[in-house]
């Protein structure tokens, strides 16, 4: 059977069943690599999560902080104020603040702060000015982030003459959002979160992410079956044609 497969006519077919199982099966890998990683990345969030908030410690190891309760103190900068695009709350489209908190401790620094969503009706100039933050000095309570870099998808576009501020932007890039501010930010950004029992109010702090699983391991379950359903099914197929033993 074997050497039938691999000879005449057939050899061609043959091949290409192989090449197609094995394109599934690295499929499915990928995805199994995938599945790791979102487990690996819900250990770490849960771990960050589990600690206590703690006052930011600036002069600490801040690429260490991820989802990381945190308490800032210092007084907001609306002036400089940017929003993150394509950001939802329950199925509406919108985008969430980010406004600059010029710290208290006498660095002369600032911390990026994820205030929350707001709908795309409220992203006017005017009406985010009636969303403005308290004035004076606030201690804010959050989780720690590290920046988002770019994985892929729309690309905020560079700064330049024609365009020396950028209003809207498409990740939180502390680097590249440092071109357009005029002080030190601290090298992550913190997003508030929801208080239990307040009333909804603009803008709407967001919960951390689900810490669920995700669908990667049922794909590669699929794309796995996908290469034994093609195997066997072009195996039997080809049995079935072979002309009957004398």
């Amino acid at each position: 059977m074997v050497r039938v497969l691999f000879s005449g006519r057939r050899l061609i077919a043959t091949l290409l069943i192989i090449l197609g199982a094995g394109v599934f099966c690295w499929l499915g890998f990928w995805q199994l690599d995938r599945h790791y990683q979102r487990a690996a990345l819900n250990q770490r969030i849960a771990a960050g999560l589990a600690q206590p908030p703690a006052p930011l410690n600036t002069a600490g190891d801040l690429a260490t902080l991820d989802y990381r309760p945190v308490t800032i103190r210092g007084v907001f900068d609306p002036a400089h104020e940017i929003l993150l695009r394509n950001r939802s709350l329950n199925g509406i489209t919108g985008y969430h603040i980010i406004t600059p908190l010029r710290l208290s401790d006498g660095s002369g620094a600032a911390v990026l702060i994820d205030r929350g969503w707001i709908p795309l009706t409220e992203s006017t100039p005017d009406a985010r000015r009636k969303l403005a933050p308290a004035p004076g000095e606030v201690v804010v309570a959050g989780i720690a982030r590290q920046p988002e870099v770019y994985l892929g998808g729309p690309k905020d576009p560079p700064p330049g003459p024609e365009r020396p501020r950028l209003d809207a932007w498409f990740r939180v890039d502390v680097a590249r959002i440092q071109k357009q501010v005029p002080y030190p930010l601290l090298p992550i950004f913190i997003e508030t979160q929801p208080v239990p029992g307040a009333p909804p109010a603009l803008p709407q702090p967001v919960p951390p992410p689900e810490l669920d699983a995700g669908p990667h391991l049922g794909y590669a379950l699929q794309w796995f079956a996908f290469a034994i359903i093609l195997v066997a099914g072009y195996g039997a197929i080809q049995y079935r044609s072979l002309p009957p033993p004398s």
